[in-house]
């Protein structure tokens, strides 16, 4: 196969919607990075302040003091919730907006991530999904019961229903982060708000970082996927790629 580089790429789109509420960032020297995705919700822009409040934060936090042990990464998503709800008790124009979250850190050859909400991050070896973050929603909920399958929570009439997102109450009452992942040479992550895996799906995701030469060309083609499905009224979508070849 075609591996990548080490590379990253970026991109936001508003979709279908009258403004964009996701934000995304990172930052990335040497042998380690933090990249964000953050889908704000709230509506009338709030979810804009939400989302970019929460990627700012996290990025400023590891710069400050990188540690991407378990505790730390406990300690960083509970302390970015607090910023949110604080800044929505400094200014109550402010006191409905929420966003998700979805964080990838590597050190040192080791990549770890969360996730609050229906963002996701995804972890590729050999042109294969590997790891995938679970969302914490209605849907995610009824797989984990063996009601319905992984895929079909694009479908279902409660996507919409979040049980967890960063400003909605002070205890996230998330105790675990997802074991470790060691990198490899040819490994890839891409880490996405759900306006872009809804219309994208894991074995196109797959199949595309396979012929792709660079963590934008992948992104291009899946977002090429994107544009031909959407019937109108999409929602914002965002995305964060890239890897190491």
């Amino acid at each position: 196969m075609n591996t990548l580089n080490f590379n990253i790429y970026s991109y936001t789109n508003q979709g279908a919607r009258d403004y964009n509420e996701d934000s995304c960032g990172c930052w990335q020297e040497s042998e380690r990075g933090v990249f964000v995705v953050a889908d704000g919700l709230g509506g009338h822009g709030h979810g804009e302040v939400a989302s970019e409040l929460a990627v700012d934060y996290i990025l400023s936090e590891t710069q400050r003091d990188f540690d991407i042990s378990d505790t730390a990464l406990l300690g960083l998503m509970n302390s970015v919730n607090k910023a949110v709800i604080e800044r929505q008790a400094n200014d109550p124009t402010l006191k409905n907006m929420r966003t998700t979250i979805a964080v990838g850190m590597f050190d040192d050859g080791i990549f770890k991530y969360f996730n609050v909400g229906d963002s996701r991050i995804y972890y590729f070896k050999n042109g294969c999904l590997y790891a995938q973050s679970k969302d914490h929603s209605v849907p995610q909920m009824s797989v984990d019961l063996g009601e319905i399958t992984p895929e079909e929570i694009r479908y279902s009439d409660d996507r919409s229903k979040l049980l967890k997102v960063i400003g909605d109450t002070e205890n996230l009452s998330i105790k675990k982060i997802e074991p470790e992942i060691k990198i490899e040479n040819g490994d890839a992550f891409l880490i996405c708000s759900d306006g872009f895996w809804e219309y994208v799906f894991e074995t196109e995701m797959e199949f595309d970082l396979i012929k792709s030469e660079s963590a934008r060309e992948w992104c291009e083609f899946m977002c090429k996927r994107l544009s031909r499905r959407v019937t109108g009224g999409n929602d914002n979508f965002t995305v964060v790629c890239g890897g190491w070849g």
